[in-house]
């Protein structure tokens, strides 16, 4: 496959991860339940004791912060953190924009910020945690090497500018096709929050 089609494949692989299966009747559900072959009920908990864990690769986390609009998104992978476990807790609507993606997918994202000259640009250690008048952006990338960031402002160079929106333009499109299940203390206001656009009607 080439390049260029790679990102289209990632989208696919996040949609299909998305969606799931189609729908199917109770009855085709348990048919189709391995549990339903046994000689004696079982539990879903002693169910899932029983079952082979999936394999993990290395955790990841690419976070992007806009201080314009102080927003701050995470996408994160299954072998950082469990998707039940994220999802599981009522948060602040600040603290609920972190999305959990299979561990493929986040690392082929992170593979396109390599390719995008992301890691040679970056600096060692977390992003800057506040505009302090000179930052609109940043992107920070967690692996099992540490922590790289670059953060996007007047003083930027072409190149790092380039780099910088690539990555991001890529974040974002795979960030908005993985569904989010994430329950919030409390439905956020979007009308309210200056510079942000609301959530798209479905």
């Amino acid at each position: 496959m080439q390049r260029p089609d790679r990102l289209a494949a990632l989208l696919l692989l996040a949609l299909a991860c998305a969606c799931g299966s189609p729908r199917t009747s109770s009855s085709e559900a348990t048919s189709k339940d391995p549990r339903a072959n046994r000689a004696e009920p079982i539990s879903d908990e002693d169910w899932n004791k029983l079952r082979r864990e999936r394999p993990h690769g290395d955790p990841l986390a690419v976070r992007l912060t806009d201080f314009r609009s102080n927003k701050r998104l995470a996408l994160v992978n299954e072998s950082r953190t469990d998707p039940s476990e994220q999802y599981s807790k009522r948060r602040k609507p600040e603290e609920a924009l972190t999305k959990v993606g299979h561990d493929e997918v986040v690392a082929a994202l992170v593979e396109r910020f390599g390719e995008h000259g992301f890691f040679k640009l970056a600096g060692a250690g977390p992003a800057p945690t506040a505009a302090a008048g000179t930052w609109t952006m940043t992107l920070e990338v967690e692996r099992k090497d540490g922590l790289h960031h670059m953060a996007l402002g007047s003083g930027s160079s072409a190149a790092q500018r380039q780099a910088f929106l690539l990555c991001q333009a890529d974040f974002v499109r795979l960030y908005s096709s993985i569904l989010g299940l994430q329950a919030v203390e409390q439905v956020p206001d979007w009308n309210s929050q200056t510079g942000t656009p609301p959530p798209p009607k479905r």
